[in-house]
C-alpha cells in the first residue's frame, strides 16, 4: 500500500511540475524547416497540392477524404489512424511561376481544437537544375500546458515538419 501511494504521489508531483513548466511556455509558436527536393518546383507543387493522394506517400496519413471546395479552396480530412482525424483548408495557393517560385498555405480547420495553425509551403528553384528548395513554416498554437511541455521537451516542435519533408523528398524521387 505504501509503495502504491508513493508511486501515485511521485506521478502527481511529476505531472504538476510538467504542467507548471508547460504553462510558462508560449501558447503561440513559429517554426521552420528547409530542405532540397530532387524534383522540379512544378513536380513538388503537384505533390503538395494533390492531397487526395497524400496517403500514398505520407507515412503518417492513413487516408484522405476530400470535402466540397470552400469558396473554391481545397478542403479535406486526413485520417492519421488511431481514431485521429484532422480537417484542413487550403487558404492560399500560388502555382509555380516561370521562375519556379510557388506558395501554398494550409490551415488546420478543426474548430475548438486544443492546437492548430497553418503550414506555409514556399517553393523556389534549388541549387541545381531539377531541384527545389522547400521551406515549410508552421505558425500555430498549443493550448494545453502538458502538450506544450511534451512538444518542447520530448517530441520536438519540428517533428511533423521534419516527417513531411522526409516523405516528400522520398516521394519526389519515386514518382
Amino acid at each position: 500500500m505504501k509503495i502504491t501511494l508513493s508511486i501515485v504521489l511521485i506521478l502527481l508531483i511529476v505531472g504538476i511540475i510538467c504542467y507548471s513548466i508547460g504553462s510558462r511556455l508560449p501558447v503561440d509558436h513559429t517554426t521552420t524547416v528547409s530542405g532540397t527536393v530532387e524534383a522540379s518546383p512544378a513536380k513538388v507543387f503537384a505533390l503538395i497540392t494533390d492531397v487526395a493522394h497524400g496517403a500514398s506517400w505520407r507515412k503518417s496519413v492513413q487516408g484522405v477524404q476530400m470535402l466540397p471546395p470552400d469558396e473554391g479552396r481545397d478542403s479535406w480530412v486526413e485520417d492519421l489512424g488511431h481514431g485521429e482525424k484532422m480537417s484542413f483548408l487550403a487558404t492560399r495557393t500560388e502555382a509555380p511561376t516561370p521562375t519556379g517560385h510557388a506558395l501554398r498555405e494550409v490551415l488546420l480547420n478543426d474548430k475548438g481544437a486544443s492546437y492548430g495553425g497553418t503550414w506555409t509551403y514556399a517553393l523556389s528553384p534549388g541549387p541545381n537544375p531539377n531541384q527545389t528548395t522547400l521551406q515549410i513554416t508552421e505558425t500555430g498554437f498549443i493550448n494545453p500546458p502538458i502538450y506544450r511541455f511534451m512538444m518542447a521537451h520530448f517530441i520536438g516542435m519540428t517533428r511533423n515538419l521534419d516527417q513531411y519533408m522526409h516523405d516528400i523528398q522520398v516521394a519526389a524521387v519515386k514518382s
